[in-house]
């Protein structure tokens, strides 16, 4: 019997569907095969969309943050799973939904503190109206200057910062890019340390809505532009240097891809009200 879990970190049920599955395991040894994907809310929604296509009818409304499957057929949310468990192995939990609460937070927790990633927020305000906040997880590990670069930026005070800057092309279908620190034409990028750094690597691939890379005129050509991607762009991959993922706030993303523009620049300022190390705003 082969169990397969998917789950928001965060979420608590996916904690308790986790724990449960370990229970199985070391009470009914050889019983099940289990394997468990934990997910950053991005990565959550995307999933839900395909298994969406696949199952159709089974999945309609699925609202919940974990989903369990045995031997490849769906068995449901967090509550359908403990069900299952208790018909096929008699397992009761007695634990409060607090502990779970603990589970989650401390999971999250962990995620974030990661020492080889970055996990930066951007708060975005349109037309004085705020949008949210996007979180991303900058790979530090695989580009360091580029991410170093990205986040003293992010987090400086001085006026080279992208703390009042606006966001000011919006390509349907494409990116959004914003950084020209200097006026917000477009026109301008200046690095953190002045000038323009080289490409870096192009390991990180575009293949998913929130990609995050420095926008370039040409080779080694990196300065403060960046972008963010609407959904897969093969094409940048050889051509422009990705640092980083959105793992929160997809739904932000979509409305900015949905604002009103005139010649790909939006007709009311998209502008980064706030932004830093997540760490640090907590």
């Amino acid at each position: 019997m082969n169990v397969e879990l998917y789950g928001k970190i965060k979420d608590h049920d996916f904690h308790m569907v986790k724990l449960a599955l370990d229970t199985i395991t070391r009470e009914h040894t050889g019983a099940l095969a289990s394997s468990v994907h934990s997910l950053t809310d991005t990565d959550w929604e995307s999933f839900l969309d395909k298994t969406k296509n696949e199952f159709r009818g089974e999945m309609w409304g699925f609202k919940c943050g974990s989903m369990a499957f045995v031997d490849g057929q769906l068995i449901g949310n967090g509550d359908d799973f403990m069900r299952w468990a208790k018909e096929k192995f008699g397992l009761i939990d007695f634990r409060p939904p607090a502990f779970y609460e603990g589970l989650s937070n401390q999971a999250y927790k962990s995620y974030l503190e990661n020492p080889d990633r970055d996990v930066v927020y951007v708060d975005l305000v349109h037309d004085k109206s705020p949008m949210g906040r996007m979180i991303f997880e900058l790979y530090r590990d695989i580009v360091p200057d580029t991410v170093s670069n990205f986040v003293k930026l992010l987090t400086a005070k001085s006026e080279k910062k992208y703390i009042g800057s606006l966001l000011h092309r919006i390509v349907k279908s494409g990116w959004v890019q914003g950084g020209d620190i200097v006026n917000g034409s477009g026109g301008n990028s200046d690095s953190a340390a002045g000038g323009k750094f080289p490409d870096e690597n192009f390991a990180i691939k575009h293949d998913r809505a929130g990609i995050i890379g420095m926008a370039n005129d040409g080779p080694h050509t990196n300065g403060s532009q960046f972008y963010i991607t609407f959904g897969p762009a093969p094409w940048m991959d050889q051509t422009y240097v990705a640092f980083g993922c959105l793992i929160e706030g997809q739904h932000i993303l979509r409305d900015v891809e949905n604002i009103e523009t005139v010649n790909e620049r939006p007709k009311r300022p998209l502008t980064i009200h706030d932004c830093g190390l997540l760490k640090d705003a907590l």
